[in-house]
Formats: C-alpha cells, sequence, structure tokens
C-alpha cells in the first residue's frame, strides 16, 4: 500500500513541473508554452532597453541614447505576428529611425534601419 501511495505522489508531482508555462528546447531553439503576450506600452520599455544594449556593443552610436519612440505596431512577416517598435534619432550617424523587432512576448528579435 505503501508503495502504491509514493509512486500516485510521485506521479502527481511529475505532472505539476510540466504544467502551462513550462519552456523547454527544441533543437537549440528554447520557447515556452505559456509565453504572455506584452501590451504597447511594454515595447516602449524593452525597445529603450534594446537601445542601450546595442549601444554598449557598439552597433549604434550613442546618440541613440536620447532616442524618440515614434509608434509600436503589430506586423505580419512570413505569417508571424511580431511588434515593430520606431525611434527616431535626428543625430543618428547611420540613419535616422530605428526599427526594433520583437516577438509579442516582448523576445527581441532584430534591429535595422529599414523597417525590413
Amino acid at each position: 500500500m505503501k508503495k502504491i501511495l509514493l509512486i500516485a505522489i510521485t506521479l502527481l508531482s511529475v505532472s505539476a513541473f510540466a504544467g502551462k508555462g513550462h519552456s523547454h528546447s527544441h533543437g537549440g531553439h528554447s520557447h515556452s508554452h505559456g509565453e504572455k503576450k506584452i501590451s504597447k506600452v511594454k515595447t516602449i520599455e524593452i525597445g529603450k532597453k534594446e537601445i542601450k544594449r546595442l549601444i554598449k556593443l557598439k552597433k549604434l552610436d550613442s546618440s541613440w541614447s536620447s532616442a524618440v519612440h515614434v509608434d509600436s505596431v503589430k506586423k505580419k512577416f512570413s505569417g508571424k505576428t511580431e511588434w515593430v517598435v520606431t525611434f527616431t534619432n535626428e543625430k543618428g550617424v547611420k540613419g535616422k529611425k530605428l526599427y526594433i523587432f520583437l516577438k509579442l512576448s516582448g523576445k527581441f528579435i532584430a534591429a535595422n534601419f529599414t523597417g525590413n
């Protein structure tokens, strides 16, 4: 009887760890089944953090630290919807408008000056 009870408890506790929101990897690409979608307001915060990160990596010049948020819109690319967060910077060396692409969960995808 004790063994049956122990097995039942073990099975129940294992299933508790596999509930909604757990993440795992498929071929090097990690994802979560319970990824929450971020709000438009949150895209601004994430976009500014990404700009700081890109400046630190020397992918953007330091003038981008004072960039102004223009808009955040959802767009479809190859059947997948993404956030496109746009910032402007009149002092930008490589470009004046920066597009930051985020997954709907807020994870960084890419950034460029073309919007494509």
